[in-house]
């Protein structure tokens, strides 16, 4: 009985069952819940027939783009303030302000410098994912352990070879984290943008357009379907994420 309650597939199961008992009883209107079956089969449409591919490739090509952005910097950025504490402490405002700062707040600017193209959807991305990857990589590199770094220091490491194999192996756990983080942020924000800064293509736009047409069934195969994307990409992440880090802990 327990290791059939710890079946991961028995979670979507019983989200289905009580979707499927709900709308067969009426307990909501149609226009906020559809029928189990209709959703499902304008999500078979829309697969089988590819013509979710091309907005799937979009919305992910905007985030992955934006992320990698953010990531070479932010990493880069991270580890640098991070190694010298003295730059830190004098950007710790402005780092503090921008990392606060909403993203959807600067919607309007990058509409303004970046128009209503994938540019100005890749731009939010990088600007959500940045902060939070060179947060993770300067506290990587502050918490990392000073006793192997002193270590490494007695054997006659230079300190090249220290922040390559010490420094930059201790942040590495921290600065993981930070981009499984920026992943769903990156996505969100995408998603977010391709609602409401005008946008031709994007599972954004198509959940927004199903809202606007009342077309209840087909905004939740949109939904479902971003919700595999968003869990396929951080699947993917967390299998690298093992094979990165297989000698945490040990």
């Amino acid at each position: 009985m327990q290791k059939l309650i710890s079946t991961p597939i028995l979670g979507p199961i019983i989200v289905l069952a009580v979707w499927w008992v709900t709308t067969q009883l009426h307990f909501v209107s149609p226009i906020l819940l559809p029928r189990l079956d209709d959703t499902l089969w304008k999500f078979y449409s829309l697969l089988v027939s590819a013509k979710a591919f091309p907005d799937i490739w979009s919305t992910v090509y905007r985030t992955m783009v934006g992320l990698g952005i953010a990531s070479f910097f932010g990493i880069i950025t991270g580890l640098f303030i991070g190694t010298y504490t003295e730059i830190y402490k004098t950007f710790g405002i402005v780092i503090d302000f921008f990392r606060s700062l909403p993203a959807t707040a600067m919607f309007p600017l990058f509409l303004l410098i970046f128009g209503i193209g994938s540019a100005s959807k890749i731009a939010i991305a990088i600007f959500i994912s940045f902060w939070v990857i060179l947060l993770h990589s300067a506290y990587g590199v502050i918490h990392s352990s000073r006793t192997r770094t002193k270590v490494a220091r007695s054997l006659g490491a230079t300190n090249w070879q220290i922040f390559k194999h010490v420094t930059v192996m201790e942040a590495l756990p921290n600065i993981v984290v930070g981009l499984k983080t920026a992943i769903s942020l990156s996505l969100i924000v995408v998603v977010v943008s391709e609602m409401f800064i005008g946008s031709s293509n994007g599972l954004g736009q198509k959940i927004y357009d199903s809202y606007l047409t009342y077309e209840s069934p087909n905004l939740y195969a949109w939904l479902i379907i971003t919700g595999i994307v968003g869990y396929l990409i951080n699947a993917v992440f967390s299998s690298f994420e093992r094979k990165v880090l297989h000698w945490v802990g040990r």
